[in-house]
């Protein structure tokens, strides 16, 4: 009887310290998560930055070349060609930031998947009996 006992509290011993142990792989993996979020977000804000003054300097550029203009022709050309270039630069800038939110969610997603995915793994394995 005694032996069932100790076989017993052994058993829960060991559940409790695969518990605590799950618990820490879990807590460090969105530890690891997080710290690729918040670096993926940096990059995110200085690639804005970078667009943001990108369209500053188009714009100060824009302002030059239409004082420059003698005619309203001369104006209507510019502000036409101005606003397909900045369609066109709109456009991809905003693919490059959609890609980099994708890499940094994929990239941040990756610690907490393969957690959790060894956790589905070992809990269904089968009980030894």
């Amino acid at each position: 009887m005694t032996n069932a006992k100790n076989k017993t509290a052994a058993e829960a011993l060991k559940g409790y310290e695969e518990a605590v142990s799950y618990g820490k792989e879990a807590v460090d993996a969105v530890m690891k998560s997080n710290a690729i979020f918040v670096k993926g977000v940096q990059d995110i804000n200085t690639a804005l930055f970078g667009l943001a003054q990108a369209n500053l300097e188009d714009s100060v550029a824009a302002t030059q070349k239409i004082f420059d203009c003698k005619t309203v022709a001369d104006v209507i050309d510019v502000q036409s060609a101005l606003a397909q270039s900045s369609y066109t630069k709109a456009v991809e800038d905003s693919r490059k930031l959609s890609d980099l939110s994708v890499k940094v969610a994929e990239a941040a997603s990756k610690p907490i998947t393969k957690q959790v995915n060894a956790a589905v793994e070992k809990f269904s394995k089968p009980i030894a009996a």
